[in-house]
C-alpha cells in the first residue's frame, strides 16, 4: 500500500515565460522563490513556491500563519495523506509526497538536483507535493500523486494543474544501467527521455519523463508548467548534489491554501 493516513498539528514569480533566462535573471537579482503563474490563476488563497539557495517557502509559510509539514524523504513512492490537523510537523516514517486538503497546512520537499512536484486541485481544494529522483520518477510517484487525489478527495483529472519545479537537467544528468535498464524495462518510449553519452552512458530527462507519465495518466498538457532551469547549472541560485557533494544544502519547495473556503 503506497497511500497512507496520519494525524498532524495545524499543520515564488516566474514560470513558465516566453524567456525562461530573462525570468530567472529576474529572480535572481530578487533573491526570490519560483511561482508558477497558473497555480495562482482565479486562486487567492493557495500559495505555492520552489524555493531557491537565497529562499524556502518557510518565511512566507509563517506570514499567513501556515504550519510547515516535513516528511523523511526516502526515493520512494509512498504518499502520507494528511486529512486531519493534529500535533506534529514532520514525519520520520518515509514518504515521498504528501496530499491534503486541509487549510493552514504547507506540505513541503525538499530536493538538491531531484524533481520536486506541486499538485493543485482549486475545485476540490486539494493540494499534493511530491519529491522525484530517478527511483521515483521510473516508479511513478506523479501518477501515483494524481491516484490518491482523484481516489481520497474525489479531484477531477481536469481540475488538477501540476507544476515541474526546477532540478537537475538532462545536459548535466548522465546515467548508466542501474537507471538506464529499468528506465528500459517500464518506459517504451525511453528513448525519448534519453540522449546518448560516452561509454554506453546517457543523459535522462527527469522532467520531461515525469510530464509524459502525468500526460499519459489523462492530464492535459496545458495543465502542467515545467520550470525549466537546471539546478547543476545555476549555481547562483540552486544547491546541487551532483554539483557539489556530499553535504549540499537543499531547497525547500511547498503548496497549500492559507484559508478555509
Amino acid at each position: 500500500m503506497w497511500a497512507h493516513e496520519q494525524t498532524i498539528t495545524d499543520c515564488i514569480e516566474m514560470l513558465k515565460s516566453a524567456d525562461v533566462r530573462t525570468a530567472a535573471a529576474r529572480e535572481k537579482r530578487r533573491g526570490r522563490a519560483i511561482t508558477v503563474p497558473m497555480f495562482n490563476h482565479g486562486v487567492s488563497d493557495a500559495y505555492h513556491a520552489f524555493g531557491t539557495r537565497s529562499e524556502s517557502v518557510d518565511a512566507v509559510a509563517h506570514e499567513h500563519g501556515m504550519r510547515i509539514i516535513r516528511v523523511k524523504q526516502v526515493h520512494g513512492t509512498d504518499i502520507l495523506v494528511i486529512n486531519r490537523l493534529k500535533d506534529a510537523a514532520s514525519f520520520e516514517t518515509g514518504y515521498d509526497a504528501m496530499v491534503t486538503d486541509q487549510p493552514g497546512a504547507l506540505i513541503t520537499v525538499k530536493t538538491a538536483d531531484c524533481v520536486p512536484i506541486l499538485f493543485l486541485d482549486p475545485v476540490r481544494r486539494v493540494v499534493a507535493a511530491a519529491h522525484a529522483g530517478w527511483r521515483g520518477s521510473l516508479g511513478g510517484i506523479a501518477i501515483k500523486t494524481v491516484e490518491v487525489m482523484r481516489q481520497r478527495f474525489r479531484c477531477d483529472l481536469r481540475s488538477i494543474r501540476v507544476a515541474i519545479g526546477p532540478s537537475i537537467g538532462r545536459c548535466c544528468y548522465e546515467v548508466d544501467e542501474p537507471v538506464l535498464n529499468p528506465l528500459k524495462r517500464v518506459f517504451p518510449y525511453w528513448q525519448d527521455m534519453v540522449h546518448k553519452a560516452r561509454g554506453g552512458r546517457g543523459q535522462l530527462d527527469l522532467r520531461g519523463l515525469n510530464r509524459r507519465q502525468l500526460e499519459d495518466a489523462g492530464i492535459a498538457p496545458q495543465q502542467i508548467e515545467i520550470v525549466n532551469l537546471c539546478t547543476a547549472c545555476h549555481d547562483d541560485l540552486f544547491f546541487s548534489y551532483r554539483r557539489d557533494g556530499i553535504g549540499t544544502k537543499h531547497m525547500i519547495s511547498g503548496i497549500g491554501f492559507t484559508t478555509t473556503s
